[in-house]
């Protein structure tokens, strides 16, 4: 009976949560005065509702209106100016903020990579500057120091990581090399560019190295590149530490990934200490899970620990 009522209970809080967002829709479409925070997903996909959802149920206490970019194209800045905090979920919603937000605003830009967040920034810094607009921002993808730090718990006697780089990714390149030096790596890296074959480029680099390090990017990585990047992990027995979920199923040998729901927890966060009246840095999220294919593991002659045990020890490591 117990059960039974627990369902009951789960149930109708996820409906009422569902209903909140389909209630703030609907309010923003009709009186877009009524509340002075805007939340702004890029579309109705599952992984922002999810977002979104995390972000209304331990956010703080706040009058909130829910849209979409597509609902407000017409007459943009009139919707978007009575606001003084809009929390955009995702790069296209983030984009319709930069774009269109009132004078004073504070955009708080949520399950974006950061390499997307700086380039908005960057392309539209004059006028946020003239708009007196604040930014801030929960970054979707991993610190390059905890990627490097989880290859060093798979691979303990690492010397050598391997990567390719291309237009989108290359800037990465300075942080790259100055935590790999803290961390007393050696990077064997290459920049590639769409004409380039990735697949003649990448062989030598993993011939070379310990680990290969997957950047995401248009010009290294896509189906293609990704189906023989396994291949050659196999044959040259380097283990893949790759960014996705889905990737580490295919064959790669370990990931982080932060979740929406992780987004949005720490995004609700972060709401609580802009509300209190400050507005923080721009940030990873600390949530996130380490994610591992044992049977790539063992096909490469790896012993790597739970996925449970790599998340504690690199958490241990953030906290120090």
């Amino acid at each position: 009976m117990q059960t039974a009522t627990l369902e009951v209970v789960n149930k109708t809080l996820t409906y009422r949560l569902a209903l909140c967002i389909l209630v703030g829709f609907l309010f923003v479409c009709n009186n877009l005065k009524a509340a002075e925070s805007l939340l702004l997903l890029s579309n109705e996909g599952p992984t922002y509702e999810s977002v979104a959802s995390t972000i209304i149920s331990q956010g703080p206490a706040i009058r909130i209106d829910t849209s979409y970019p597509s609902h407000l194209a017409k007459k943009p800045e009139q919707h978007l100016s009575p606001y003084r905090l809009i929390i955009s979920i995702g790069s296209k919603a983030t984009e319709f903020a930069m774009q269109h937000a009132g004078s004073n605003t504070i955009i708080f830009s949520t399950f974006i990579p950061s390499r997307k967040f700086h380039k908005l920034s960057q392309k539209y810094s004059t006028r946020l500057t003239e708009k007196k607009v604040s930014l801030t921002a929960v970054f979707l993808d991993q610190p390059i120091k905890r990627q490097l730090q989880l290859a060093k718990l798979i691979q303990p006697k690492l010397k050598a990581i391997g990567l390719t780089l291309g237009p989108d990714s290359l800037e990465i390149l300075p942080e790259l090399e100055k935590t790999a030096k803290e961390m007393t790596f050696h990077l064997n890296h290459k920049t590639l560019t769409l004409s380039d074959n990735p697949i003649q480029q990448i062989q030598p680099i993993m011939d070379a190295s310990d680990l290969f390090l997957v950047i995401p990017d248009p010009s290294t990585f896509n189906k293609t590149t990704a189906k023989w990047l396994l291949y050659m992990s196999l044959r040259s027995k380097v283990p893949l530490l790759a960014f996705s979920h889905n990737y580490v199923k295919a064959g790669a040998v370990a990931a982080c990934i932060t979740t929406p729901e992780d987004i949005g927890r720490y995004t609700a966060e972060q709401l609580h200490l802009i509300e209190g009246g400050s507005i923080p840095p721009a940030t990873f999220s600390p949530y996130f899970k380490v994610v591992t294919n044992p049977k790539s593991a063992r096909q490469l002659g790896l012993s790597i620990s739970t996925p449970e045990n790599l998340q504690e020890r690199l958490q241990e490591g953030e906290i120090q």
